[in-house]
């Protein structure tokens, strides 16, 4: 065996000490019946990878993939070094879009106690590496415990290709290092024993394409994920439009370099910097971009304007160079997150507030409610929304309990609710507010026209409240 290979062997049996599977027991939040009907959410088992990581003044941290703890109620972990004995944790921080797919989680401390009696006061961790440098042909071992096994299982490859990020996700590396499920948030490791990164996902039906989440991300995000709740890069928050050398020339450019802004988001990073339609972005932290989106860095390995912002931490500065009317000019922006501008996603099961009202169940509409609603009718739901989807709340009707006063009204999941009593809502908490204010006798206006009058005793008025799935 090349030195270089047994070294990488040696170092994974040493990583092995420090990665855990991640027992969880919690929520689907894919189940088409729960989405519409979150009052009954699907409960379930599932198992993932993880490894103890070494953070400065952080005992016990473990990161994994977010997709392994998102709707997870309990969490328990197990190490090779104490045998199959099962130790609590909880979540610290994650990313709840999954992009990129990135948790941390942290032993209890009670079990953290317990670990280290089991362990003579040694907590096994793993270094993070340098994956921003790494290139192809780079030798890695992933480890984790693929379909449930029992013991951490070590698989060998190389980073044989970067996903370069876009407007919507962020860079992967490569791997044609086996991953299966159960892999998911384990350590790819190196020679010298530090994290590439975190083991994610595989192309189905391909021949050992699977993708790592790069550590580099890891970094950027920790500081959030260490103060809790949802973590975010950074983000252009624009639409870009690659240019051309009818374009560029019609623009005043010289060459055709740079991209092309169709359209700045309200709030975000470009926004709050002053740029407007038809600005050319040539340059970030003076590395020029190319016509199509890419800085020019000297080598192989692309990156993408997306991920170049997504590489600086939220809340710090980033020069940005444009051509305005052909004239060329300089700017500090603030990384920030994407502000929302379109219909949220809701992938935390315990985040799907609803109201109900005589047999219905009313939520704020969501790309997950969206897709809900067109697996059972076979239809592009939100293309049937009348009006453009925008970032405003809207109020959908998700279940109509059969025989219920709302199914005599002819209610039917789908239907969007914009008035009530004559008031404009929007929101689940508009709707309370506004039921208030009725008394006995509710006039509910759809977005199509239709209309609704319930009647309601006084315990059904007190009844009327935001509520939450019984997750908790």
């Amino acid at each position: 065996m090349p030195r270089s290979l047994d070294r990488l062997a040696k170092s994974a049996r040493t990583a092995i000490q420090a990665v855990v599977q991640i027992h969880a027991y919690g929520f689907n939040h894919a189940s088409v019946t729960s989405i519409l009907d979150p009052r009954y959410p699907e409960p379930g088992n599932w198992r993932g990878s993880g490894f103890l990581v070494d953070i400065p003044g952080e005992e016990g941290l473990i990161l994994t993939n977010a997709h392994v703890v998102r709707n997870a109620l309990r969490l328990q972990v197990m190490s090779p070094v104490t045998s199959d004995e099962l130790f609590h944790a909880e979540t610290v921080g994650l990313v709840t879009s999954l992009e990129p797919d990135i948790a941390a989680i942290r032993l209890t401390e009670d079990s953290l106690t317990r670990f280290r009696d089991m362990t003579a006061g040694e907590v096994p961790k793993l270094p993070l590496g340098d994956s921003d440098t790494v290139e192809r042909g780079h030798q890695v071992k992933a480890i984790g415990y693929p379909f449930g096994m029992m013991e951490p299982n070590v698989s060998g490859g190389e980073i044989s290709n970067f996903i370069a990020g876009d407007s919507e996700y962020p860079e992967r590396l490569v791997t044609n290092a086996a991953i299966n499920p159960g892999n998911s948030g384990g350590p790819a490791v190196e020679a010298d024993g530090s994290v590439l990164g975190l083991n994610t996902s595989v192309i189905a039906d391909a021949d050992n394409i699977g993708f790592i989440t790069p550590v580099e991300w890891v970094r950027i995000l920790l500081p959030q994920l260490l103060a809790g709740g949802d973590a975010k890069l950074a983000d252009v928050a624009a639409y870009l439009q690659p240019n051309s050398p009818e374009n560029a020339d019609h623009l005043g450019l010289s060459e055709p370099m740079g991209l092309i802004t169709m359209r700045v988001f309200e709030g975000g990073m470009l926004a709050q910097a002053g740029l407007e339609r038809l600005d050319v972005l040539t340059a970030i932290d003076g590395v020029p971009i190319d016509r199509f989106g890419n800085l020019r860095r000297g080598h192989g390995r692309r990156r993408s304007i997306y991920d170049a912002v997504r590489n600086v931490p939220v809340g710090e500065r980033i020069s940005l160079e444009f051509v305005r009317r052909g004239r060329r000019e300089q700017v500090e922006a603030l990384a920030a997150p994407r502000p929302l501008i379109d219909v949220p996603s809701r992938p935390v099961v315990a985040d799907r507030h609803f109201v109900e009202l005589q047999g219905l169940v009313i939520q704020e509409l969501s790309l997950e409610i969206a897709n809900a609603i067109g697996n059972q009718t076979g239809t592009d739901y939100l293309a049937s929304v009348e009006g453009r989807p925008s970032p405003s709340p809207r109020l959908v009707v998700t279940f109509v309990m059969p025989g219920s006063p709302g199914d005599e009204l002819f209610f039917s999941p789908g239907t969007i609710i914009v008035r009530v009593n004559g008031e404009p809502v929007g929101s689940v908490n508009e709707l309370v507010a506004a039921a208030g204010r009725c008394g006995a006798t509710l006039i509910v206006e759809t977005q199509l026209g239709g209309l609704g009058t319930f009647r309601l005793s006084e315990e059904e008025q007190a009844e009327i409240a935001v509520r939450r799935p019984p997750v908790g």
